[in-house]
Protein backbone atom coordinates (compact mmCIF):
# COMPACT_ATOMS: atom_id res chain seq x y z
CA UNK A 1 0.00 0.00 0.00
CA UNK A 2 1.43 3.54 -1.30
CA UNK A 3 0.37 6.93 -0.09
CA UNK A 4 -3.28 7.77 -0.08
CA UNK A 5 -4.72 11.26 -0.91
CA UNK A 6 -8.44 11.95 0.48
CA UNK A 7 -10.46 14.30 -1.28
CA UNK A 8 -13.03 16.57 -0.35
CA UNK A 9 -16.10 17.31 -3.03
CA UNK A 10 -14.36 19.79 -4.74
CA UNK A 11 -11.51 17.43 -5.31
CA UNK A 12 -9.44 19.15 -3.08
CA UNK A 13 -6.49 17.00 -1.49
CA UNK A 14 -7.72 17.55 2.74
CA UNK A 15 -5.64 14.63 4.50
CA UNK A 16 -3.49 11.86 3.66
CA UNK A 17 -3.34 8.51 4.42
CA UNK A 18 0.56 6.70 4.74
CA UNK A 19 1.94 3.40 5.66
CA UNK A 20 2.69 3.10 9.20
CA UNK A 21 6.09 1.91 8.67
CA UNK A 22 6.97 5.21 6.51
CA UNK A 23 5.37 7.10 9.63
CA UNK A 24 7.23 5.51 11.82
CA UNK A 25 10.47 6.35 10.18
CA UNK A 26 9.22 10.45 9.64
CA UNK A 27 8.51 10.67 13.42
CA UNK A 28 12.00 9.12 14.42
CA UNK A 29 13.77 11.18 11.83
CA UNK A 30 12.07 14.38 13.49
CA UNK A 31 12.87 13.16 16.54
CA UNK A 32 16.69 12.89 15.73
CA UNK A 33 16.97 9.34 16.62
CA UNK A 34 16.45 8.00 13.04
CA UNK A 35 19.43 5.54 11.89
CA UNK A 36 21.45 7.24 8.95
CA UNK A 37 22.96 5.12 6.28
CA UNK A 38 26.81 5.31 6.21
CA UNK A 39 25.89 7.49 2.55
CA UNK A 40 23.36 9.36 4.44
CA UNK A 41 26.56 10.56 6.82
CA UNK A 42 28.93 10.80 4.37
CA UNK A 43 26.67 13.29 2.39
CA UNK A 44 26.08 15.02 5.71
CA UNK A 45 29.53 15.48 6.28
CA UNK A 46 30.14 16.59 3.23
CA UNK A 47 27.35 18.98 3.11
CA UNK A 48 28.94 20.78 6.52
CA UNK A 49 32.41 20.39 4.93
CA UNK A 50 31.55 23.04 1.97
CA UNK A 51 29.39 25.58 4.09
CA UNK A 52 32.41 25.71 6.59
CA UNK A 53 34.78 26.09 3.75
CA UNK A 54 32.42 29.09 2.89
CA UNK A 55 30.97 27.27 -0.48
CA UNK A 56 27.23 27.01 -1.38
CA UNK A 57 25.19 24.50 -1.46
CA UNK A 58 23.43 22.78 -4.28
CA UNK A 59 19.90 22.75 -3.38
CA UNK A 60 18.97 21.29 -6.94
CA UNK A 61 21.21 18.30 -6.24
CA UNK A 62 19.99 18.08 -2.74
CA UNK A 63 16.73 18.17 -4.13
CA UNK A 64 17.94 15.15 -6.32
CA UNK A 65 19.58 12.86 -4.35
CA UNK A 66 16.65 13.36 -1.73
Amino acid sequence: MGIQYMTDEAGRKVAVVIPLAQWEAIQSELRGDAVSSPRDEADRREAYAELAAGKSLDLGRAMADW
